[in-house]
């Protein structure tokens, strides 16, 4: 991402912290939205006992939806809005949360499993190949499976404030250079799509 679109990123979602100051809200979701992207990710297995990182993390939303379903989680959540992490690290002191850009600092350590959600949803320059370095960077610190979510371009309206993104594209890029073992959802609900990836 150029330093320009990552600005505007920030902005964006320092806006929605300051106008909402918690909720799904500042993640430009609505309560139902994120519930069932969320039902949807942690399909991909049993994540009892695992280290678990979330990437785009906001406010940490995903670790409590994981505690009621999954016992002694391991998390950590990554986001480059420090407001955000700040706040989450405040609500959730048995997390972890970093502010991070992993593709300038990387990414320490391995998990089981790693999950994005919403990330790639916001028009930036290249959006597309932004995705596909931010998900190579992630796997590469996945040891189970990887979880992520986008919205199609087989849409019926388009949204100029959103980003679109052709599965068939996404998915042969993760099965040519990062997994054969892929499985892809499309459609499960509205425009949205889920690829899961494993080792």
């Amino acid at each position: 991402m150029d330093e320009e679109s990552k600005q505007l990123i920030i902005e964006n979602y320092l806006k929605l912290f300051l106008r909402y100051g918690s909720g799904p809200e500042v993640g430009q979701w609505s309560s139902e939205g994120q519930q069932f992207r969320f039902e949807k990710l942690i399909q991909i297995g049993d994540l009892r006992g695992c280290r678990v990182l979330d990437i785009g993390c906001g406010l940490g939303d995903l670790y409590p939806f994981l505690l009621k379903r999954f016992d002694q989680i391991d998390y950590t959540g990554i986001d480059i809005v420090s407001q955000l992490v700040d706040k989450a690290a405040k609500k959730y002191p048995n997390a972890n949360f970093l502010c991070r850009d992993i593709l300038t600092s990387g990414i320490d350590g391995m998990f089981e499993y790693a999950f994005i959600s919403g990330m790639f949803n916001n028009t930036i320059k290249d959006c597309s190949d932004f995705m596909k370095r931010i998900i190579s960077v992630v796997f590469q610190h996945c040891t189970k499976g990887f979880a992520f979510n986008f919205t199609s371009t087989y849409v019926n309206h388009i949204d100029t404030g959103m980003a679109y993104h052709d599965p068939i594209d996404i998915l042969g890029f993760c099965l040519n250079t990062l997994t054969r073992k892929a499985t892809m959802h499309h459609h499960y609900e509205r425009c949205d799509v889920v690829i899961f990836l494993y080792r």
